[in-house]
């Protein structure tokens, strides 16, 4: 069986997603689809980097992970590809590949020589030829690739603030940030925080879902940490939206 994974910007009430799925069935034999999301926000690259890197590890080696945010036809580019970790991911120079592996990269990016063909097309052909044949004899190095500033957490010593920002809200509206669980558990006293979010502060932590009326951290099967309230909508109550500050006083005086 042939693995392949789709995030795009496409969103779902076109039928475009279904006849890109077509175009691969009819070069790619035994193939498997799994959607990660198609309803990134418009040319949302930092998104579409979280979510795809957060993600990919979950599938087995061997897949391959098209990248598609921004992605159409009369984009006159070639597809490039890097394999990683024993993931293929393929995408255009747009930046999403620098910013989800950063300097673990250098070196590996490949660009797709074929030059017949749309953008889609080739990216289909590229994927065939990842999971089918030899890549790398019709693929060759593409040693400047687009950068974006990575959306890091940043952990301050001096001050013994961990700052971060919301990321992502799922249609909960449980909100996602940026702060690795683990560098929240090695700064953030758990029992003796202040966080704030906007205009709403958080003071509490559990390591899984709880009946809690008070927004609260925890960790998120993604890796990172996440804001909920039980059984609420904190986001839209708050007025949170994609990119607001998160602010953590890590030890409480």
């Amino acid at each position: 069986m042939n693995h392949i994974t789709l995030i795009s910007d496409w969103q779902l009430n076109e039928p475009y997603v279904a006849m890109f799925k077509g175009r691969i069935i009819s070069q790619i034999p035994d193939v498997q689809f799994f959607d990660l999301t198609h309803s990134i926000d418009v040319l949302n690259v930092n998104k579409t980097a979280f979510l795809l890197k957060s993600a990919y590890s979950s599938f087995p080696e061997g897949t391959v992970h098209l990248i598609l945010t921004g992605v159409s036809d009369s984009i006159p580019q070639n597809p490039l590809v890097v394999q990683l970790n024993g993931h293929f991911f393929i995408g255009i120079d747009n930046g999403i590949l620098p910013l989800m592996f950063s300097d673990e990269i250098d070196g590996r990016i490949r660009v797709f020589t074929l030059e017949e063909g749309g953008l889609l097309s080739k990216m289909i052909s590229l994927a065939r030829i990842c999971l089918l044949e030899s890549w790398e004899t019709q693929t060759e190095p593409f040693p400047n690739p687009k950068r974006k500033l990575p959306f890091s957490a940043d952990y301050f010593q001096n001050r013994n603030m961990l700052n971060g920002m919301v990321v992502y809200i799922d249609e909960q509206s449980n909100v996602l940030t940026n702060i690795p669980v683990e560098m929240f558990r090695k700064y953030v006293n758990l029992n003796n925080f202040r966080a704030k979010i906007g205009t709403t502060v958080v003071t509490r932590f559990h390591e899984k879902y709880m009946e809690d009326d008070e927004p609260y951290f925890l960790p998120n099967s993604l890796g990172v940490m996440e804001i909920a309230v039980y059984s609420g909508r904190l986001a839209i109550l708050a007025r949170w939206q994609k990119d607001t500050s998160v602010e953590i006083e890590c030890d409480v005086k």
